[in-house]
């Protein structure tokens, strides 16, 4: 193998740090993966909802060792936290409709409106909509 010119390895390396895409800073109204670690939002969601590690972990879905990592502050990954985003906004929503003591109770209760699925496995199933919809008819007092 003929040896490699120093100048050569470097203009190779430049090459291959121009070829990486550039990420895109966050929109405005999302807040960024460091925002999101500082706030430790996982953490304060499942507190909201009143759920145990494991079954909370069901909902981003991540397991319930990755879950415990990020509750003490490791950096989520892109997916996980714009999962938890979604999961901190649709708890806003419920706090509105729902006492904030029986949320925890409502979502592991089998409900008819939801064809007999526990509103837990509703947004397990990524079936979310259903849910915004209930919101939508009980915030506005017209009957679905």
């Amino acid at each position: 193998m003929p040896p490699v010119d120093r100048g050569e390895r470097a203009s190779k390396k430049r090459v291959h740090n121009e070829e990486k895409p550039k990420r895109h800073p966050p929109k405005k109204d999302e807040p960024s993966v460091a925002a999101i670690v500082r706030s430790n939002l996982a953490a304060d969601i499942r507190k909201r909802l009143q759920l145990n590690r494991g079954v909370f972990a069901r909902l981003p879905p991540v397991s319930v060792r990755s879950l415990a990592t990020v509750e003490s502050g490791a950096e989520p990954s892109e997916v996980v936290a714009r999962r938890l985003c979604e999961l901190r906004r649709l708890t806003d929503a419920l706090t509105e409709v729902i006492r904030q003591e029986s949320l925890g109770k409502w979502l592991q209760t089998p409900n008819e409106a939801f064809d007999g699925l526990k509103p837990l496995e509703v947004i397990e199933r990524g079936e979310s909509h259903r849910i915004w919809s209930m919101i939508y008819f009980l915030r506005s007092g017209t009957p679905s």
